[in-house]
């Protein structure tokens, strides 16, 4: 491969999402360059590039974040065996597991669909121990939350 052609299967690499070394092989053969997988992914090795999963981005804003700090600061004093922790979880069915390729200094961040399907899990503890583990399908809204 000549170094334009390095630099082609790079950027590639870094501004398609979800592409792989075949997608690069066969783009770069359209261009009229003949070289294999195998060559594509040791010059993106070569280049640091690791072929893992996208970075997942968290949702929180700095106001979020601040928001956060001052409830913690502002509840410092409480009496925690008083209080009983509840959450939810929710477990995706069928959610493929993607792989991208994430070069040195660029992380590739993956955004998901809305509504997929989907099992919710809500669960309690406190300082005497665990509560129970309730499943269910719908939304988690206040009525819901009452019955369990």
């Amino acid at each position: 491969m000549t170094p334009k052609q390095d630099k082609q299967v790079l950027s590639l690499a870094d501004q398609q999402m979800f592409i792989t070394s075949r997608d690069i092989q066969n783009q770069m053969k359209r261009k009229g360059a003949e070289i294999s997988e195998r060559t594509v992914r040791r010059r993106l090795n070569e280049a640091g590039a690791k072929f893992s999963p996208p970075m997942s981005k968290p949702l929180l804003t700095e106001g979020h974040q601040m928001n956060r700090l001052k409830w913690a600061e502002a509840h410092m004093a409480t009496n925690w065996d008083q209080v009983i922790f509840s959450d939810e979880t929710t477990i995706r069915l069928n959610q493929v597991k993607r792989r991208v390729w994430n070069t040195p200094g660029k992380k590739k961040v993956f955004r998901t669909v809305k509504h997929p399907i989907k099992v919710n899990v809500w669960g309690c503890f406190s300082s005497k121990g665990f509560g129970h583990i309730k499943c269910f399908k719908e939304n988690l809204d206040a009525k819901l939350m009452c019955e369990i």
